[in-house]
């Protein structure tokens, strides 16, 4: 499970204030939020482009004559540190947003593939993405270190894929599943679907996150 997320409002309001702990703020928010890189991505996204604006605004007003009670070197000087923070940091932010939502849009595929097949052979598992068996082991593990897969690991030696279900625990106050409709639900944690029966006390059957209907 990750742990409280850091809002952007936060991330924001501190770059205002004091830049150096917004931009650790942020490289935490995108180093520890492993799940969430699309999201995160999309977010980052809007953020470079917000301080890319805040330094073309800030650009024309120098040339506009917007500052005309300081001297033209203290104008200059003023321009050229908003373009390497401002500017910079949006350009980096932009490029590391891409970066992020290109990652997501992979793990969700590699998701979709093991949690819709159930599929164990690695080989299959890279020609239904299609990549190469090399880079599927290593997103593989990426994404198992990420913690999109809880409590499995990579038989290398037989080519597989290990991924040990959560067993869901018994209850006899809960309902019987023959007596009720079930429905299927998403994991927010991991990213599997579980086959569930509302009104009752469900885990995802593959990490044990609670899962909300």
């Amino acid at each position: 499970m990750q742990k409280k997320s850091i809002s952007w409002g936060n991330i924001i309001l501190m770059f205002i204030i004091f830049f150096p702990i917004g931009i650790w703020l942020l490289v935490k928010k995108m180093t520890t939020e492993t799940l969430d890189y699309i999201k995160n991505g999309k977010s980052l996204r809007l953020f470079g482009w917000v301080l890319i604006i805040i330094a073309f605004m800030y650009i024309f007003m120098g040339i506009g004559g917007q500052f005309e009670t300081e001297s033209p070197s203290d104008i200059v000087s003023g321009i050229v540190v908003v373009l390497v923070i401002f500017g910079g940091t949006g350009l980096i932010s932009l490029i590391k947003a891409r970066s992020f939502i290109d990652k997501g849009k992979k793990y969700e595929r590699y998701v979709y593939i093991v949690n819709s097949t159930d599929e164990t052979s690695i080989d299959n598992i890279a020609a239904a993405y299609p990549t190469s068996y090399e880079q599927a082991v290593k997103d593989l593990q990426s994404m198992i270190n990420d913690g999109y897969f809880m409590e499995a690991h990579l038989d290398l030696n037989n080519r597989e894929f290990i991924r040990k279900r959560k067993a869901a625990p018994a209850n006899e106050n809960q309902p019987s599943s023959s007596n009720n409709q079930v429905t299927s639900v998403k994991c927010k944690n991991c990213g599997a679907t579980n086959t569930v029966v509302p009104g009752t006390v469900n885990e995802c059957e593959y990490c044990g996150s609670p899962l909300k209907i």
